[in-house]
């Protein structure tokens, strides 16, 4: 099967002339017609697609700052209902918000314990995945 594959992948485009239309198309390998480029080309390396700490929170205090927050001063130990003044449906929302703009999901139980913006901070970290690395964002 291996074999099969990797003749398929290294064949070279032929032109096959329909006899009803008379329009020469290229054929391309079977392999290649199922598999897009995202998923044969992987950025697995250290570079400016990772996010860091630094990257992570700007972005969060970005969107955090839509939102009616009582203090402009938002760093990792600010808490969300103590600081920020967020009641549980704003700390929600501020997780929604989180959520579309690094592409992540919060599960539930964490959700429910999040306490501090550095907390959804780490979360972020753990949990992102470059767009390069993904095979599929229909299935995250």
């Amino acid at each position: 099967m291996f074999r099969l594959v990797t003749r398929s992948l290294s064949y070279r485009p032929a032109t096959v002339i329909r006899a009803a239309t008379a329009v020469a198309r290229p054929v391309t390998p079977l392999a290649t017609r199922f598999i897009s480029q995202s998923a044969i080309r992987f950025n697995l390396s250290q570079d400016a697609s990772m996010l860091t700490k630094e990257d992570v929170l700007a972005r969060s205090v970005q969107v955090l700052k839509g939102f009616d927050v009582k203090t402009q001063d938002i760093t990792m130990d600010s808490k969300f209902q103590q600081d920020l003044g967020f009641d549980s449906l704003d700390a929600n929302d501020a997780l929604v918000a989180l959520e579309e703009e690094f592409d992540v999901v919060f599960d539930d139980k964490f959700a429910n314990e999040v306490k501090t913006v550095g907390e959804a901070v780490d979360y972020v970290l753990a949990n992102y995945i470059p767009p390069q690395q993904t095979l599929d964002r229909a299935l995250r």
